[in-house]
């Protein structure tokens, strides 16, 4: 009874831990990215504690957030899935400050809709699986999505669209590849080094992106 009582103790203590330190993460994310929509951080480590007192790191560290409207364009997701994520212990368990410090890898995702995209570039454009179809004199037409110099071209034989320029988002460093969905695109790229969002500044401190 004593030892049930005692696990159930140190298990509620290594809860607890984790869920300060993902709310900071929130708290963090939803002041940088200024989203309207929901903000989401989870630290998926087992103990918490016990690896971070033994090794210092978590399996992994995922945040995400909707609605963020950047230079008049807003994304409807925005998220980033961190591996082998480093934590400053002594902070964490001092004053219970989350500082990250380094990571193996990680990959950052934004995503736009298809009304999104339509209203920028002027013309209705429809998104499924795979496939971009731009509307033409009332047809649909086959078109192809890329992404290149942080720039999303949407380009279709006939028509002469402009390219959307993808401006610096939060918590996404660089843009590299779109994938096609339904109703929306989604752009990724890698990450080989902790976003400034989630470094562990004061919030104060954390400048609003241009």
């Amino acid at each position: 009874m004593v030892l049930a009582v005692l696990v159930g103790l140190l298990v509620a203590a290594d809860l607890g831990a984790r869920s300060v330190a993902e709310q900071q993460l929130r708290d963090r994310v939803a002041a940088a990215a200024h989203s309207t929509g929901p903000t989401t951080a989870r630290i998926g480590s087992f103990p918490f504690l016990g690896r971070l007192l033994t090794s210092g790191t978590v399996s992994q560290v995922r945040v995400s957030t909707a609605d963020v409207t950047v230079d008049g364009l807003t994304l409807a997701r925005i998220s980033l899935d961190l591996q082998d994520v480093t934590f400053d212990r002594g902070r964490l368990l001092s004053d219970r400050k989350v500082v990250l410090d380094a990571l193996g890898h990680g990959t950052a995702e934004a995503e736009v809709t298809q009304e999104q995209l339509s209203d920028r570039l002027g013309v209705p454009i429809t998104l499924t699986p795979g496939r971009v179809q731009v509307r033409v004199a009332g047809q649909l037409v086959a078109a192809k999505a890329s992404v290149s110099d942080n720039t999303l071209h949407v380009t279709v034989a006939g028509l002469s669209l402009p390219g959307l320029k993808i401006p610096t988002l939060p918590l996404v460093p660089c843009v590299a590849d779109a994938v096609i969905l339904a109703g929306r695109i989604r752009m990724t790229c890698s990450v080989d080094q902790i976003p400034p969002e989630l470094v562990g500044r004061p919030l104060d401190q954390l400048k609003p992106s241009p």
